[in-house]
């Protein structure tokens, strides 16, 4: 995981040339239609579609290459395909599985597949549908697939708009381009209906920020690998390959022809037809295919009839390069570390053509402001950003529009450290209400590193990215431990009730309290608590104890609890308290006495009789073994990783060492008192699929066909994206005939 995510990290910001390895699959009704002419004109239709992916637009490297074609002759030995474009998908995704060899290193492996039919396709309320995909699966091998229906040369245009959405790219329309693209959306690849393409700029600058942000993300790692044995596109224009008439048989059917028009000489291809028995020009609204002879020594290109001899123009490539770095933006944070950017566009030249698009970092940042805050109530930042939620309401989970947000960290995926996760006090809930933290925000509370544009980045104490600082064992950036007071001790003897430990002070720093239930008990009868200055309880107080993993914030400082029912109940700090606090233990009936065990540390100046105070401490109560050093090795444990499964019982696991007081690994820890480094976890029921009842036949007589819903339902009964449900376990036949008797 950790190498991965380096990985990650390491391309952000990064243009990285990518390589989309294609399967295209040919139906039956092409085999038909085309005949042997097929293979090629499936090979134009994609060496159209990857020059718009070359064109610069598009603000990425991204090569269209073909590794593999499979036509399909008997019916049989393919997909279900029919009318029904989403059935057809889903039928398309489960079938192109098994021709894949998984590893990428196969020279036949395939990022994506593609199937072209000449079947009318459907939609839920229309037969309008050209095409279908699901969106951002291009690296998903079950579902990075598209289907077009061939209606001539612009399905090489179908075929660019849906690998737009396997690249995670919206129509230009959406919700989330309102505020990119503004009012340009009706003329790029992506608009939801497609009809007078800009040729100058093809993608939209919504459609460029989500495959941006998309490959930025890591969902791109396929198509880094170059192909082996790339089947080679063909190199002429389409045009000078399919004449103007050709161009019309292929979409109207083999008696079309072309309708000469001068007022729409290239930019829109008429074609003839019938209608009502008589002969018409029909159109589509797509422009002749470059290369399309328009007069003598003329041809079409992007939409324009163009004299020949400017060939060189549209066909040299020329390659782009880098320009300037931009002028450092606005900071992230106006106090306590933000971030900044500096951006660079290839203009320098723009490239044109098919010429390369430029590699290598597109975006710089550095770290601003990283000043100390003034006191904000002892919030701490990330704390700031979860209480601006407070009016949040999630009514559907009990939450009213009062409830007040934290940060929750217990628990957390590291994958999601930067998502804004927070907990709703008083509650078990908890949500991601935002998708990624303000820049700058630390990842976590045991961690200088911070967020940048939802990565986790290193940073150091300092507040600098990049920086190799770190905090000595008194929370000094930068110091050696020179000035650092470890204070230790131990209780084993308590009443019941609740019984002081020791009192913290404010600026002590790497707490940690431990208490090990008696062996073979895992609950018994004695419990950690925290108590403020002001007799507040922070944690377990009036006999109400927090039985599962989480994360305290208390004036600034985030104390980790283990939970009451851990067989090592702990609690630990990572930065300086603000306030002191009081552990406690809470004992209950004349079960085993407690076993605890507490560390921390203080700057000596500033605690001159800390040693003499805490063993005063020690001497007023019996239950107080002396205040000592502690130099014995201790078990150090990690964070738990990532569980196996997201429901259905799976495991976490981290890793425990022997440790020394210096650090170093050690072989002397006692084995009875090492913490476990496996856990169940993931114990709630995984959704399921759920059938709904067929439908009334759709005829009374004769063959007709009947149809169920199928739904993915949780464990409480809620209807959940069908995403949610494991695909393998997906039932079949949700269409079936019906009523085979003959009409009398």
């Amino acid at each position: 995981l950790n190498a991965e995510t380096r990985s990650r990290r390491k391309k952000r910001f990064v243009s990285s040339p990518r390589y989309v390895e294609t399967m295209l699959v040919a139906d039956q009704s092409m085999a038909e239609f085309h005949g042997s002419g097929l293979k090629h004109y499936l090979l134009t239709l994609l060496s159209v579609a990857a020059k718009l992916y070359k064109h610069p637009s598009i603000r990425n490297s991204i090569s269209l290459v073909v590794v593999k074609i499979m036509v399909i002759y008997e019916e049989r030995k393919g997909p279900d395909i029919s009318s029904n474009a989403a059935l057809t998908l889903r039928n398309f995704c489960s079938w192109q599985k098994q021709h894949n060899p998984p590893s990428d290193r196969h020279a036949e492996h395939y990022d994506t597949a593609i199937l072209f039919t000449r079947q009318d396709l459907c939609g839920a309320k229309t037969c309008d549908t050209l095409g279908m995909a699901d969106v951002g699966t291009v690296c998903d091998l079950n579902r990075s697939c598209s289907i077009i229906e061939d209606d001539g040369l612009q399905a090489a245009f179908t075929t660019a708009h849906e690998l737009g959405h396997v690249f995670n790219m919206p129509h230009d329309d959406a919700k989330q381009c309102a505020g990119i693209n503004g009012m340009s959306r009706d003329f790029h690849m992506m608009a939801s209906m497609l009809s007078n393409l800009d040729r100058s700029q093809p993608w939209s600058p919504c459609s460029a920020y989500m495959i941006t942000t998309f490959l930025d993300n890591g969902h791109g790692k396929c198509l880094l690998d170059k192909p082996h044995r790339p089947i080679q596109l063909p190199s002429d224009l389409p045009g000078t390959l399919y004449d103007a008439n050709r161009q019309c048989q292929f979409t109207f059917g083999d008696e079309s022809k072309h309708c000469p028009d001068a007022a729409s000489t290239c930019t829109t291809l008429w074609c003839t037809g019938t209608s009502g028995g008589l002969l018409v020009c029909q159109t589509k609204h797509f422009p002749w295919a470059d290369g399309t002879s328009c007069g003598e020594g003329k041809w079409c290109m992007n939409g324009k009839c163009v004299n020949k001899t400017e060939k060189k123009h549209y066909d040299t490539p020329v390659h782009g390069s880098w320009g300037s770095w931009g002028a450092w933006g606005e900071c992230s944070r106006s106090c306590g570390g933000g971030v900044q950017y500096s951006f660079r566009e290839c203009d320098n030249p723009v490239p044109r053509n098919g010429g390369k698009y430029c590699e290598g970092k597109r975006v710089q940042y550095r770290s601003c402001n990283i000043e100390d805050c003034p006191e904000n109530n002892g919030k701490t930042f990330r704390e700031e950003q979860c209480e601006k939620h407070n009016e949040f309401s999630k009514s559907a989970f009990g939450s009213g529009p009062a409830v007040e947000w934290t940060p929750k960290f217990a628990g957390v995926s590291p994958k999601d450290r930067c998502k804004l996760v927070c907990r709703a006090k008083g509650t078990g809930y908890f949500f991601v209400l935002q998708p990624k933290v303000v820049d700058g925000t630390p990842c976590s509370p045991d961690s200088t590193s911070v967020c940048v544009q939802g990565q986790c980045v290193k940073a150091g104490c300092d507040r600098t990215i990049g920086s190799n600082k770190k905090f000595d064992k008194c929370g000094i950036c930068g110091g050696n431990g020179s000035t650092c007071k470890k204070v230790s001790g131990t209780l084993v003897r308590a009443k019941p009730g609740y019984h002081d430990v020791v009192t913290i002070p404010a600026g002590a720093t790497n707490i940690e309290v431990k208490q090990r239930n008696h062996r073979g008990a895992r609950h018994d009868g004695s419990f950690l608590a925290i108590k403020a200055a002001d007799g507040t309880y922070v944690l377990n107080g009036d006999y109400t104890l927090s039985t599962l993993e989480q994360d305290i914030t208390y004036k600034g400082s985030v104390l980790r609890y283990s939970g009451s029912s851990a067989a090592l109940e702990r609690i630990r700090s990572f930065s300086p308290l603000k306030e002191p606090l009081t552990i406690q233990v809470l004992t209950v009936g004349d079960l085993p006495q407690p076993k605890i065990k507490f560390t921390y540390f203080v700057k000596k100046p500033a605690q001159p009789g800390a040693d003499k105070a805490a063993a005063a401490a020690g001497r007023k109560k019996e239950s107080f073994n002396a205040i000592r050093e502690i130099i014995s090795s201790e078990w150090v444990i990690e964070e738990w990783g990532e569980c196996s499964k997201s429901c259905g019982s799976g495991w976490q696991r981290r890793a425990v060492e022997c440790r020394d007081p210096r650090g170093r690994p050690a072989a002397d820890c006692a084995r009875e008192l090492k913490p476990s480094n496996l856990r169940p976890c993931a114990d709630v029921p995984c959704p399921q699929w759920q059938l709904g009842d067929w439908s009334p036949c759709s005829k009374t007589c004769g063959k007709g066909f009947k149809k169920r819903l199928l739904k993915c339902v949780s464990s409480d009964g809620s209807v959940l994206p069908q995403e949610s449900c494991e695909p393998s376990k997906k039932p079949k036949h949700l269409i079936d005939f019906c009523n085979a008797t003959d009409c009398s």
